[in-house]
């Protein structure tokens, strides 16, 4: 009668399994953190910009389309300077923006033609001066270039595109597109 001995030596082919699967396993969840904290970022909207959102998650190199939440970083105007912004993306690259009494209206032109309009009302009235008193410009009739954005607030105190001031968004300073916010 033989007798296995207390230790073996050899290691069993279901050892060497459970060791590859645990190295798997650790490879997994050290490429998840990975693009975890590359791609995405959560942060707390420091105004009332987007009524109703106090945070975002915002993912890197989704892609973009007109109504959604963005993250815009670096984005620096004589007002705002090194923070990260939340706004709504309105306007496309090839998009006319004009101005008129009912708010700011985007058309999209295709082939020379006019496909639709979209009127932006609720962030009337719009603002004459800053919270320090500084004089605001409101945006004139302009074509969306391409490599830029147009993007605006819920808010009707709202910095954003609706004004001179602030301007159009270059495309490389908007950091991703908000997939949850609360």
């Amino acid at each position: 009668m033989s007798e296995k001995p207390f230790l073996e030596t050899n290691k069993s082919p279901a050892r060497k399994n459970s060791f590859l699967d645990m190295v798997i396993i650790l490879l997994t969840l050290t490429l998840m953190l990975w693009v975890i904290s590359t791609r995405t970022h959560l942060y707390e909207c420091g105004s009332e910009s987007l009524q109703g959102v106090r945070y975002i998650l915002a993912i890197n190199r989704l892609t973009l389309k007109r109504g959604d939440i963005v993250s815009i970083s670096g984005h620096d105007t004589a007002y705002v300077r090194g923070k990260t912004l939340a706004k709504k993306l309105i306007g496309l690259p090839g998009d006319v923006i004009e101005q008129t009494y009912k708010g700011i209206l985007v058309s999209q032109i295709f082939n020379g033609r006019q496909q639709i309009k979209i009127p932006l009302t609720s962030t009337l009235p719009f603002l004459e001066k800053t919270i320090d008193g500084k004089v605001l410009t409101p945006i004139t009739a302009t074509i969306v270039p391409e490599g830029y954005v147009f993007v605006s607030g819920d808010h009707p105190r709202s910095f954003d595109s609706r004004y001179e001031e602030f301007g159009l968004v270059p495309m490389e300073r908007i950091w991703g597109k908000a997939v949850l916010w609360w």
